[in-house]
């Protein structure tokens, strides 16, 4: 999907199929389990890491505001934005193998998603 560069990431991903799809709660997420290596442990659920910038969701991470936090929040903030770089860093190596999504992406956008994909599919 193609914007204009004044456009906030949160404003652009609200527009996308998947952004209204988990608004309306009909994204068939995966149901909460425990997480590997701790079978018996609480049961957790999947969601999205985001910025500052997002409205806060039910499947969206994002950090506590900077001022007046506890010593449990600062760490949270610090857990949440090294799980932001790792998804990151993941998208730069899977830029970096497929050089096409270094730059705007021009074709319709059911063919972007089939590209998007199978480029990761194959890396």
């Amino acid at each position: 999907m193609g914007t204009i560069g004044s456009e906030s990431d949160s404003c652009v991903f609200a527009q996308t199929r998947l952004g209204e799809m988990l608004l309306q709660q009909e994204a068939n997420l995966p149901q909460h389990e425990a997480l590997p290596g701790q079978p018996n442990g609480s049961p957790v659920d999947y969601f999205l890491v985001g910025d500052d910038a997002f409205p806060l969701q039910n499947y969206l991470m994002k950090p506590y505001p900077q001022r007046g936090l506890s010593k449990e929040e600062r760490i949270y903030n610090y857990r949440l934005s090294r799980a932001r770089r790792t998804v990151e860093n993941a998208f730069g190596i899977l830029a970096n193998r497929f050089r096409i999504f270094h730059t705007a992406i021009c074709l319709k956008p059911d063919h972007v998603e089939a590209l998007v994909l199978s480029r990761m599919c194959s890396a």
